[in-house]
C-alpha cells in the first residue's frame, strides 16, 4: 500500500457535507489534505488515513481530551500500584504481579501517547482534563485488535465465511461500516475481490494501528486477559502482524457512517457487521443513508447481534427489522442466523457465544419510505451535535448538565461561570484567553470539545 491516499481512492470518496469531489491538496499543506471543490472545506490526512468527519477541527479536539483523560489515568494506576508493590506486607507473588500490571500498563500508556500524538500534529493540550471512571473510550476495540492480529484466526474465517454466502455475487466498489480493527475488511478484500474497499470508523487507536499494520508493519502491544489461567497470562506481550500483503484497492478513512463520504449511488455494496445495534442512529435512518449511497441494485450486507442499547420501542427484533430495510426501498434477498464464538482468547478464562442474524438485501428502483433519495448526504442523519457547538459564533443554553459539570473542577466551574445564555464559545474562549494569557483561537476547537463531550439531552 502506498504511504498517501492515491488519486483512484480519492476518486471513490466526496465530501461528507456536499457530496462533492474531493482531490489533493497542494504539496506545500501541512500534513497533506483533502480539498472539496464545492464547499472549499478541507479534510487533513492522518497518517495516511483521510479524515473526513464532518468537523474534522472538533473531531480531533476530542479525542485530544479523550487521549489527555486516559493518559493521566493509566499514569495514576502506575503509580498506585507501584506504591503497592513496594508495601512490606505484600507477597512476593502478589509484588510481582502488580509490578508486571503496571509495566504493561505503562507501556500501553507510551503506545497511546504515540499513536494519538498523530491527531494533534504538535498542538498541545491548553484545558485541563480529569479523568472520569469507568473504560475510557480510548480503549474502545482495544481488545478486536489481538483477535484480529493475533490469535483470532478461526473468528476471522467464520465470520469472512457468512459474509461470503450472504453476497449475491461481485462486489464491485465495497464500503465497510464501522471496520474496527480492520481484520474483516481485509480478509473480504482478499478473498471476495471488490474492485476497491473503504473500510470507515471514527475510533483513531484501531484503525491507526490497522493501518500500520496493513503496510506491513509489526506493532507490540500489551494484552490484559479476562480472567487469567495463571501467573503467566496476567500480562501478555503481543506482536501484531498483518498475515497476507494487501492487494491495491484498500484503504482506511475516519468517517462516520451516519454521514457517510461517499456520493450518491456511488458504491455497489456496504457491509455492516456487528455495526446496527451499536450506530447512534434509529436503525431507519441507517437504512436510508446506506440506500442514498448505492446505485440501484446495489447490496447492502448485514452481520451481527441484536443488542439495541436504547429505548424500548427502538429495541428492534430481527422481524421488526426485516420489515424496516423492505420500507427503506431494499429487497430482501437472504437471511442467515448462526450461533459464533466471539473473543475466544486462548489466554482467557472468559469467552461468549453470539447469535448472529445476517441478511443481503437489494436497493430497488422505487421510492424509500420516509427519505428522499435526493436530499444532499448532510440532512440524512439528524446532527448529534448541538448546533451552539458547530457553530461557536451562537450563544451557549443553560442546562441544568452544564450547571452538575461545573461541580467537578475549578477550570470546569469557572468555564461554566461563563455561561449565561448570552455569551458564545467565542466569547467564552476571549474571556479565558484574557484570564490566562492564551490565545483566544488556540482555546477555542478544546472549548467545543469539553462542552461536546457533555451528556446528551
Amino acid at each position: 500500500m502506498s504511504s498517501s491516499p492515491s488519486p483512484t481512492f480519492i476518486a471513490h470518496l466526496a465530501c461528507p457535507r456536499c457530496a462533492g469531489p474531493l482531490a489533493l491538496a497542494p504539496p506545500q499543506t501541512p500534513a497533506g489534505a483533502l480539498d472539496c471543490a464545492g464547499c472549499a472545506r478541507s479534510y487533513p490526512l492522518i497518517g495516511a488515513i483521510p479524515c473526513l468527519m464532518d468537523d474534522p477541527p472538533l473531531w480531533r479536539a476530542l479525542w485530544q481530551a479523550r487521549a489527555s483523560e486516559f493518559l493521566a489515568s493509566a499514569e495514576g494506576l502506575v503509580a498506585t500500584w507501584s506504591a503497592e508493590a513496594e508495601r512490606p506486607d505484600v507477597r512476593p507473588r502478589t509484588r510481582a504481579r502488580l509490578e508486571q500490571v503496571a509495566a504493561a500498563t505503562e507501556g500501553q500508556r507510551r503506545c497511546v501517547a504515540d499513536f494519538f500524538a498523530r491527531l494533534g500534529a504538535g498542538t498541545p493540550q491548553l484545558i485541563p482534563t480529569r479523568p472520569e471512571p469507568g473504560d475510557s473510550p480510548v480503549l474502545h476495540c482495544y481488545e478486536n485488535l489481538f483477535r484480529d492480529w493475533v490469535w483470532g484466526r478461526a473468528e476471522a474465517e467464520r465470520t469472512l465465511g457468512l459474509v461470503a454466502r450472504l453476497a449475491p455475487g461481485p462486489f464491485g466498489r465495497l464500503a465497510v461500516y464501522g471496520a474496527g480493527a480492520g481484520r474483516l475488511a481485509v480478509d473480504v478484500h482478499q478473498a471476495l475481490q471488490p474492485s476497491v474497499t473503504l473500510a470507515l470508523d471514527t475510533n483513531p487507536l484501531p484503525l491507526l494501528v490497522a493501518a500500520e499494520l496493513v503496510q506491513g508493519e509489526s506493532i507490540e502491544l500489551p494484552e490484559f486477559p479476562v480472567a487469567p489461567h495463571s501467573e503467566a497470562e496476567v500480562v501478555v506481550w503481543q506482536t501484531l502482524r498483518c498475515p497476507v500483503e494487501v492487494r491495491d484497492g484498500f484503504g482506511f478513512v475516519f468517517a462516520d457512517a451516519r454521514q457517510p463520504p461517499f456520493a450518491p449511488a456511488s458504491l455497489d455494496t456496504v457491509l455492516t457487521s456487528w455495526f446496527i445495534d451499536v450506530v447512534d442512529a434509529d436503525l431507519e435512518e441507517t437504512a436510508a443513508s446506506i440506500r442514498r449511497v448505492l446505485r440501484e441494485g446495489g447490496v447492502w450486507l448485514n452481520l451481527g447481534p441484536l443488542r439495541f442499547k436504547r429505548d424500548l420501542p427502538r429495541q428492534y427484533t430481527i422481524e421488526e427489522i426485516w420489515e424496516i430495510v423492505g420500507d427503506q426501498g431494499f429487497e430482501l434477498l437472504s437471511r442467515e442466523r448462526a450461533d459464533v464464538p466471539y473473543f475466544d482468547s486462548p489466554v482467557s478464562g472468559s469467552r461468549r457465544t453470539e447469535t448472529v442474524f445476517g441478511f443481503a438485501a437489494r436497493r430497488t428502483a422505487g421510492p424509500a419510505g420516509s427519505v428522499r433519495d435526493a436530499s444532499p448526504a448532510a440532512a440524512h442523519i439528524r446532527s448529534h451535535v448541538p448546533e451552539w457547538i458547530t457553530d461557536p459564533r451562537l450563544p451557549i443554553p443553560v442546562r441544568p448538565s452544564l450547571m452538575a459539570l461545573g461541580r467537578k473542577s475549578m477550570f470546569t466551574a469557572g468555564a461554566i461561570s461563563l455561561v449565561d445564555g448570552q455569551r458564545s464559545l467565542l466569547d467564552v474562549a476571549s474571556e479565558i484567553g484574557r484570564a490566562t494569557g492564551v490565545d483566544p483561537a488556540a482555546l477555542l476547537d478544546q472549548l467545543r470539545a469539553f462542552f461536546g463531550m457533555l451528556p446528551p439531552e
